[in-house]
């Protein structure tokens, strides 16, 4: 039984039900003295838990939260996808690859899970690629294609992009427009247990070298990216799109353009996050966007999103604009809207079409960066 399953939704709704009906029945007609008040207990207790799961379940299906028991329980990637991991595109799962060229044929990309081994930093998390339907052309097969990393909020997981905010119809749609080339798109997991900013924590994770290096390192390495310069970008939401600036002010080789949706451009540090910077202030400066970009060069272009109901990301955004300067910024709000997936839905198909005119098109053969 899947997580996101409506078999799942069946067995909480229909477990609520008879709890409450058996609650009722042995408060009238109790089986006798032995037993009534162990079965009356035990009901009450199914009464209080199951609508908490029940709302639970809902909440993540709207949220997209978690996508699988893996997911949920943080553990790591089965034995199939840890393998395939460490081996080449063409050696996914059998069944991954007949569903792509299925979905490719008709003209859709396709998402197939993915397990992200990071031997710069020392994190292995899972995450979900989107291959679009151009990679698998027969007639192009050195074609390599640019990336865009994916990162989503807290709390959040890479499941976010495929369950609730459907990228791969987005891309699927842009792409057949011509609005945006062909891309890949990879979407990492951005922390195990505390929000890790996507930062090199003072004494801690090294959550940006993970995603800024390990990342683009092994999917390089495993499917037919793009390796000239700049021939890849990101796009994040809420704490992701913090992320977003953040990385690709740091690494402006590597990343082209950066889009962030509701995100915030100061270094934070609360319960969720634990004490990230130990009190190293140059630290916590580095990793505030806002300090950055006033004492820095600004080479990736950056796309800011932000809505009215959503004031304290209509704040970052005007305080962000403000200190830009000789930059390539587009700053777009809209008067309403809260900081919530229908937002970010809404806000995708124009930061695509702002990418599409940023990132390369696909290149074959090769273009090899030389050395830094």
């Amino acid at each position: 039984m899947t997580l996101t399953g409506v078999p799942l939704l069946v067995l909480f709704v229909v477990g609520l039900v008879l709890a409450l009906a058996g609650t009722v029945a042995l408060w009238i007609r109790p089986p006798g003295p032995v037993l009534a008040w162990p079965l009356r207990i035990a009901c009450l207790a199914l009464v209080i838990v199951l609508p908490i799961g029940l709302t639970a379940d809902v909440v993540n299906r709207s949220l997209g939260f978690y996508s699988s028991w893996s997911d949920l329980l943080n553990s790591p990637g089965d034995a199939r996808l840890a393998a395939a991991a460490q081996l080449r595109h063409q050696q996914l799962p059998t069944a991954d690859l007949h569903r792509a060229a299925e979905l490719a044929a008709r003209g859709h990309g396709s998402i197939v899970p993915w397990t992200i081994p990071g031997p710069k930093s020392g994190i292995t998390r899972n995450g979900l690629v989107y291959l679009p339907a151009a990679y698998f052309d027969r007639a192009r097969p050195q074609q390599r294609f640019p990336v865009i990393e994916l990162l989503h909020g807290y709390s959040g997981s890479p499941g976010n992009w495929a369950h609730a905010l459907h990228i791969a119809s987005f891309l699927d749609t842009e792409i057949a427009a011509g609005r945006i080339p062909p891309v890949i798109a990879v979407a990492p997991k951005l922390y195990d247990t505390h929000d890790g900013e996507c930062v090199d924590a003072v004494r801690g994770q090294r959550n940006e070298t993970y995603l800024a290096v390990d990342v683009p390192a092994d999917i390089s390495g495993a499917f037919r990216t793009a390796t000239a310069p700049g021939s890849w970008a990101t796009l994040g939401f809420s704490t992701g799109g913090f992320c977003a600036v953040n990385m690709a002010l740091h690494y402006p080789r590597r990343y082209r353009a950066a889009v962030s949706l509701s995100g915030y451009f100061t270094a934070i540090t609360d319960p969720t996050t634990g004490n990230l910077y130990r009190g190293n202030a140059a630290v916590r400066r580095a990793n505030s966007p806002q300090w950055w970009v006033r004492h820095h060069p600004v080479q990736p272009a950056l796309y800011v999103f932000a809505s009215g109901g959503d004031r304290s990301a209509m704040r970052a955004a005007r305080a962000f604009r403000a200190v830009v300067h000789n930059a390539d910024l587009t700053t777009v709000t809209v008067p309403s809207g809260g900081h919530n997936i229908g937002v970010w839905k809404a806000a995708l198909p124009p930061a695509l079409d702002w990418l599409g005119q940023r990132i390369p098109g696909p290149t074959s053969p090769a273009v090899v960066e030389s050395p830094s």
